[in-house]
This record gives structure tokens, sequence and C-alpha cells, in this order.
């Protein structure tokens, strides 16, 4: 807004010889006197904090995707320990069925079981015709069976 003009009278000199000029303002309102160094660290805090921000922003995301991550890691930890306890499982019928099948082959080198090339027959009057051990009959021992090798 401006200001009508002021009425000079008789206590306003408005001489140039004194040197003294009448002052009025041509826009009237509140306008904050700010020095140059308060303008320049107003700069500044704005500047910083906008840094600052953009800092937050960044370590928010970066912090995102670190959880994301170590979800992922987790899930990936999970499956390897349930493929290593399947794999110790395998691992011990392998073993098993080696040491089987290595008895199988070693007692096929030496020989100590022979697969019969022929099959003999006996009649059960054949078998009749033998003589049965007496209980009371001490001096002969009854067979044992022994299992094993």
């Amino acid at each position: 807004m401006t200001r009508p003009a002021i009425d000079l009278g008789k206590n306003h000199n408005t001489s140039y010889n004194n040197k003294q000029y009448t002052t009025s303002p041509i826009i009237d309102g509140y306008f904050p006197k700010k020095t140059y160094k308060e303008m320049a660290i107003t700069r500044v805090n704005r500047t910083l904090c906008l840094i600052l921000t953009v800092f937050i922003l960044i370590s928010a995301v970066s912090y995102y995707f670190v959880t994301a991550s170590e979800i992922t890691l987790n899930k990936y930890r999970k499956q390897t320990l349930a493929i290593n306890d399947e794999n110790v499982e395998l691992q011990n019928k392998l073993d098993y069925l080696k040491s089987y099948y290595n008895v199988d082959k070693a007692m096929q080198q030496k020989k100590l079981l022979h697969k019969a090339k022929n099959v003999i027959e006996v009649n059960q009057t054949a078998a009749a015709g033998v003589n049965k051990l007496s209980v009371n009959d001490g001096a002969k021992k009854p067979f044992k069976w022994s299992l094993g090798y």
C-alpha cells in the first residue's frame, strides 16, 4: 500500500542547505531487517536439512533391501539345511548298501558260499529209514546248530 503524501508543515525542514531531508516510505509493511550473515546461516541450514533428509531416505531404502535380502538368505539357509539332512540320510543308506555289496562280493571271491549246481530230491520213504537217536543214548551228543560264519 502506498502512503498518502505527508503534509510538510512548519516542523519539517526541507532545505538543501541543512542537508536534512524528510523521508516518507513509499510502501508500508513489515520488512524484517536481516543481516547478510543471518541470511547465509539460514541458507546453509536449509541446505543441510535437505541433505539430511536425502540421507534418511537413502538409509530407509537401504534398510528395506537389507532386510529383504536377509529374509531371502534365511529361506536359502533353511533349504540348505533340509538338503544337508537328506544328504546325510542318503549317505548313510549308501554306506549301508556299499558295505552289504562289499560283504557279498568278498563272499563270492572267497567262494565260501557256493550255489547248488544240482538239486537232489530225496523221497520220504528213504528219509524214514534213518535210525533215530534215543534220548537215553548218552554216548552221542546231539548236533548243535550254529549261526553265522
